[in-house]
């Protein structure tokens, strides 16, 4: 009965039109692996060998990781096989199913002309022509199939020099059949960031093959009209996640520097967006040039995270995104990135975590409070790391502020969810969120940050409000405060009151707890995928009264 329950509070936030495309996807799978879509595309095919190239290189690929591509080894999501080049296995055993997508993406193809390995390349894709040139339902599956597209179109002219015409003419076939499958078969059921990459893929088809004027229509039509929806007022992604903030940002850039190839035009709309995004993915950047890691967020280089902001022409960071719910405060050593907004989409909730008002903290450059992260998306850990208690803010009773469940499911989640902030203009700089995630127990939490002028100290108070009728049956109940320590900083537990850190360069924090009883634990840190850091964590235990409940602490640099 509680899974059924679960179930229904997830299904209550589907749109119908999302689960009329599900159904439709499931029955249109069985339709291309069926004979019926083999004698079709058979009668109805006709190939053009000739192709525009419209990508463009913006950010280059790696030469080590061509290298490892061209040996028979590859890495992904922090997994790393050796497979052979070629023959290849295109589905190995242990690796996971993200791990066999990224395979099928071949966006590989950037590092292996980084390395100059055009024959190995040719290998590789020589191979996948021969087993998935037809229908598969995963390496024809929308998402990878869009990446694959893209990176056939900005690599291929390369890829197809000094080829045979048999290679050329399979290849032109592959291309074309793809394109008319992904027209088809956009994910409408999920939304977001693939469907955006779905018709990025279209744009460039559109561009390059003869005669499909209506995928590039199509693609562009798709495009604008999901930006609307997806890119939210203060330039953010409608996701919430860093990691996909950039991903988009990329996209965006990359669909820009393709139009103005193809036909020599900017297009205002994207400049813009592009700018906005820009400044919103500063915003949730730290000092060490990394993501914050709210929300199915991962450290990404930050050579590449400065190279996005510098092509997207963003000058600086903003102090707040009212609608992405990221406040940004800044003073002296010190740098805090709260979230104080929604947990993302109510449609599609998948990069989720139940993080509402949590913060991480850098101090002279250096992280010292920090989330969890996500370290993959089908472990067994999935969602212990979307849990609360792995995110530095307040859980109750031992319970996530939202249900995250399955991979990337969500039943109950905050609904009302609110951001102030003052100071932005000099002195001390305050931020305050309130969330309901917790409304099912009669509870509201607000959270209170203020970083002094100077950046010397942090200062946070935490009040957890209980709805009269549900005082009587809440006495008691413990309230947990998280503060998750990146691994190079180490605490020593002064008393129940008072701890001290130390920062890898050998600065000391003190860490107080006014209200509350102290303690540290053991945590888990994983910064990327398929990377887990051990790391501690304080935590502040109290008890809900009949006023309710409050923790106040402080952060003090010695």
């Amino acid at each position: 009965m509680d899974n059924l329950m679960r179930l229904l509070r997830t299904l209550r936030y589907v749109p119908p039109h999302a689960l009329y495309w599900r159904v439709r996807s499931m029955v249109m799978r069985r339709y291309y692996s069926s004979p019926l879509y083999g004698a079709r595309r058979l009668a109805t095919e006709t190939v053009n060998p000739e192709i525009a190239w419209p990508g463009v290189v913006l950010v280059g690929g790696d030469v080590g990781a061509g290298r490892a591509v061209a040996g028979g080894s590859f890495c992904f999501a922090g997994e790393a096989y050796v497979l052979g080049q070629p023959p290849l296995e295109w589905f190995h055993g242990k690796a996971s199913a993200l791990w066999t997508f990224h395979l099928h993406y071949q966006e590989w193809l950037a590092d292996l002309k980084a390395a100059k390995a055009r024959k190995a390349a040719q290998a590789l894709v020589g191979d996948w022509l021969l087993n998935f040139a037809s229908y598969h339902p995963v390496a024809w599956h929308p998402y990878p199939t869009s990446l694959r597209l893209v990176a056939w179109l900005t690599y291929g002219q390369w890829l197809l020099e000094e080829a045979d015409e048999d290679f050329k003419e399979a290849f032109a076939a592959a291309l074309q059949r793809q394109a008319v499958y992904l027209a088809a078969n956009c994910e409408w059921d999920l939304g977001g960031n693939h469907l955006l990459k779905n018709f990025k893929a279209l744009v460039y088809c559109g561009l390059a093959l003869d005669g499909q004027r209506t995928l590039f229509e199509k693609g562009m039509s798709g495009l604008l009209r999901q930006l609307k929806v997806q890119v939210l007022s203060d330039g953010g992604h409608f996701e919430r996640s860093p990691l996909y903030q950039a991903q988009v940002l990329r996209d965006l850039l990359e669909i820009r520097a393709v139009l103005r190839k193809a036909t020599g035009d900017d297009n205002r709309l994207l400049d813009k967006l592009c700018a906005d995004m820009g400044t919103a993915l500063a915003t949730v950047r730290l000092p060490d040039g990394g993501l914050a890691l709210f929300n199915d967020s991962a450290q990404l280089e930050p050579e590449y995270i400065a190279q996005l902001l510098r092509l997207s022409g963003a000058e600086e960071a903003a102090a707040v995104l009212p609608v992405s719910g990221y406040a940004r405060l800044e003073r002296g050593l010190s740098l805090v990135v709260f979230d104080a907004g929604l947990i993302g989409p109510d449609e599609n909730p998948g990069h989720a975590h139940a993080d509402t008002l949590s913060f991480e903290m850098a101090i002279d450059g250096a992280r010292v409070i920090v989330n969890g992260g996500t370290y993959g998306y089908q472990h067994r850990q999935r969602n212990k790391l979307r849990g609360t208690a792995a995110h530095s803010t307040v859980e109750v009773d031992g319970e996530d502020s939202a249900e995250v469940w399955g991979v990337f499911r969500v039943g109950r989640r905050p609904r009302r969810v609110s951001l102030s902030v003052s100071g932005v203009d000099g002195g001390e700089a305050v931020a305050q969120g309130k969330h309901d995630g917790y409304a099912h127990k009669g509870i509201t939490h607000t959270r209170k940050l203020v970083l002094a002028g100077d950046g010397s100290r942090l200062r946070g108070e935490d009040v957890i409000e209980v709805r009269p009728r549900f005082v009587r049956r809440l006495l008691r109940t413990r309230v947990t405060a998280h503060f998750h320590l990146h691994p190079d900083v180490t605490v020593r537990l002064i008393s129940e009151q008072e701890a001290e850190l130390t920062l890898a360069g050998g600065r000391k924090v003190k860490f107080k707890a006014d209200k509350g009883r102290m303690d540290v634990k053991e945590s888990m840190y994983a910064p990327q995928l398929g990377v887990m850091l051990p790391c501690r964590q304080i935590v502040i235990y109290a008890g809900i009264g009949a006023q309710g409940c409050q923790i106040e602490w402080q952060l003090m640099i010695a």
